[in-house]
């Protein structure tokens, strides 16, 4: 199988099965997993979404919220669990992809996608929103007063195997806007997602299948 590579939010490489916007977007839909940050900036789409920077946020933070702590905008988008397993996120990131290709954003010509291409895809992307799954509410900024501490652990952990990664700090007065990024990537004898999934479980309390990465 091809993979291509693609930059992710935390100024690593992520490396995505097959090309263009779809694969792009869904892999970063689960970018939280990867930096535990992307989230804080734009975790209305619950798709931590740094590859596509874009999202549906500011829609999702406006709408009225709903007692069980979604926001009507939320309401019949998959719900991600910290027990949810591998089946379970790739069916949903494959349904999401699907989607964004039936509404017309799929690979893409060159190695950039034209003016005209990010047109489809934003299109897409607003029509697939309701097929974007959401982050479990321990891993969501918005929705777990705690997430902070969170972060604070998952980056103890990675610097605990010796990952050079730092903090960044909170943006404004939320202290649920911190995040993390890398410094230098581990050698190619590591196993970054094993030691990343680690590290999700154990300042998240669960997660480990919620892995950056296409469907």
């Amino acid at each position: 199988m091809i993979l291509r590579t693609a930059p992710d939010p935390c100024g690593r490489t992520s490396r995505l099965r097959g090309s263009g916007l779809a694969a792009a977007l869904v892999a970063g839909s689960f970018a939280l997993a990867a930096c535990g940050t992307a989230a804080a900036q734009d975790s209305g789409s619950q798709n931590p979404a740094p590859v596509a920077a874009s999202s549906p946020a500011g829609a999702a933070a406006a709408a009225p919220a709903v007692d069980d702590g979604r926001t009507a905008a939320d309401e019949g988008s998959p719900q991600l669990r910290l027990d949810s397993t591998e089946e379970e996120v790739h069916r949903y990131r494959k349904a999401y992809a699907d989607c964004l290709k039936e509404h017309g954003s799929g690979e893409w010509a060159g190695e950039k996608p034209t003016p005209a291409e990010k047109s489809t895809y934003e299109a897409a992307r607003r029509a697939c929103a309701d097929k974007v799954p959401l982050l479990p509410p321990e891993m969501d900024p918005k929705k777990n007063p705690h997430y902070a501490d969170a972060v604070r652990r998952e980056v103890k952990c990675l610097q605990g195997h010796g990952f050079k990664v730092h903090l960044i700090p909170p943006q404004a007065s939320d202290p649920n806007t911190i995040s993390w990024t890398y410094d230098s990537l581990p050698g190619d004898d590591v196993d970054i997602e094993k030691i990343q999934n680690e590290c999700r479980v154990k300042a998240y309390g669960g997660g480990a299948a919620i892995t950056p990465g296409p469907a």
